[in-house]
């Protein structure tokens, strides 16, 4: 793509997790990285010689003229700026969540709607090629049953979890946090459940932390669901399991493999070192150019995982199903 073509980028938070995105948006031939903005210097040094570096937001969206943000920050801070981006004229792409709150999201699509403008949002699971084949044989499967396992170790969650730990903050951890990565998986893979039981479990030193939580899920079609989540256990492991009478179909970090009864009929192995924030920012330069086939999440289908995650929070505070009957 020819320099004059590429789609004009900015990142807001440099460091940590930004530092990939930095790293891939100074390499993918889709975009131009004009500048980055982080209020830590050290984080500013990730980005590439040619970028401008600024320490206020306002300041950067005033001397450049951008198509788009990418804003990879804590929860709470992406309404305000997916707000000064919109005044901008600047679409956004966003880390998971989208926001805080159910109406943090909703308060973010409303303000990129009303300038004219698009928002995406990150989850990079889907981009492994053994799980868009694995959707293209779902969508044979009158599904009956869905299991999932997620695990993942966070050590900072016994320490100091940084706001993390502050629910006014991170909106919660093991169902908002880690748990976007399966539900928007899900989403992507099968489709949005219209009801939802959720139990969770809470970190004794860090009550605002749910590190655990145990997910019943109903489908419109009839299928049922089951998401254990987990935040801090030792084990690094997503594992789905897709059923439709006699096939079943299981998918991991590692392959994908289909059964008719107990029989194995299909093994995709997965790639090794698969490029998916390459792939991500691929499909995400597709669907800034209409593309809408492109796999990354749009503000539709983010406001629909958004739904699933307080629905989860409020079945577990009320101790009772939630059914999601849509805005």
């Amino acid at each position: 793509m020819e320099a004059s073509n590429k789609l004009r980028v900015a990142v807001v938070g440099c460091g940590g997790m930004g530092a990939h995105h930095v790293k891939t948006l100074a390499a993918h031939p889709a975009f131009e990285l004009v500048a980055g903005c982080d209020v830590n210097p050290a984080a500013l040094g990730n980005l590439p010689a040619a970028a401008a570096r600024y320490a206020d937001a306002a300041e950067m969206f005033e001397k450049h003229k951008l198509d788009l943000v990418s804003l990879i920050l804590p929860n709470h801070l992406y309404e305000p700026m997916v707000a000064l981006a919109a005044a901008h004229g600047a679409c956004v792409f966003t880390e998971k969540p989208f926001g805080h709150t159910l109406s943090s999201c909703r308060a973010m699509i409303a303000t990129l709607q009303a300038a004219g403008l698009r928002g995406w949002v990150g989850g990079q699971r889907k981009y492994a090629k053994h799980f868009r084949e694995a959707r293209d044989l779902l969508r044979d499967m009158p599904l009956d049953f869905v299991n999932v396992l997620f695990t993942y170790f966070w050590g900072p969650a016994f320490g100091d979890p940084g706001w993390r730990g502050d629910r006014a903050r991170s909106g919660g951890v093991a169902v908002i946090d880690s748990g976007w990565h399966v539900l928007d998986a899900l989403s992507w893979l099968v489709g949005d459940p219209d009801a939802v039981v959720c139990q969770l479990s809470y970190l004794k030193s860090h009550p605002d932390i749910d590190d655990k939580a145990a997910i019943q899920l109903r489908y419109p079609s009839g299928a049922i669901g089951s998401v254990v989540i987990s935040y801090t256990l030792p084990r690094s492991a997503m594992e789905l399991t897709f059923a439709a009478g006699r096939r079943s179909l299981c998918l991991d970090y590692n392959a994908l493999v289909a059964f008719d009864d107990a029989r194995e009929t299909q093994r995709i192995k997965a790639r090794k070192d698969e490029p998916m924030f390459m792939a991500m920012y691929g499909e995400l330069a597709r669907a800034f150019g209409g593309d809408a086939s492109a796999y990354v999440t749009d503000l539709a289908r983010a406001e629909r995982i958004m739904q699933v995650v307080d629905a989860c929070y409020r079945s577990a505070e009320q101790g009772t199903a939630i059914e999601i009957v849509g805005k």
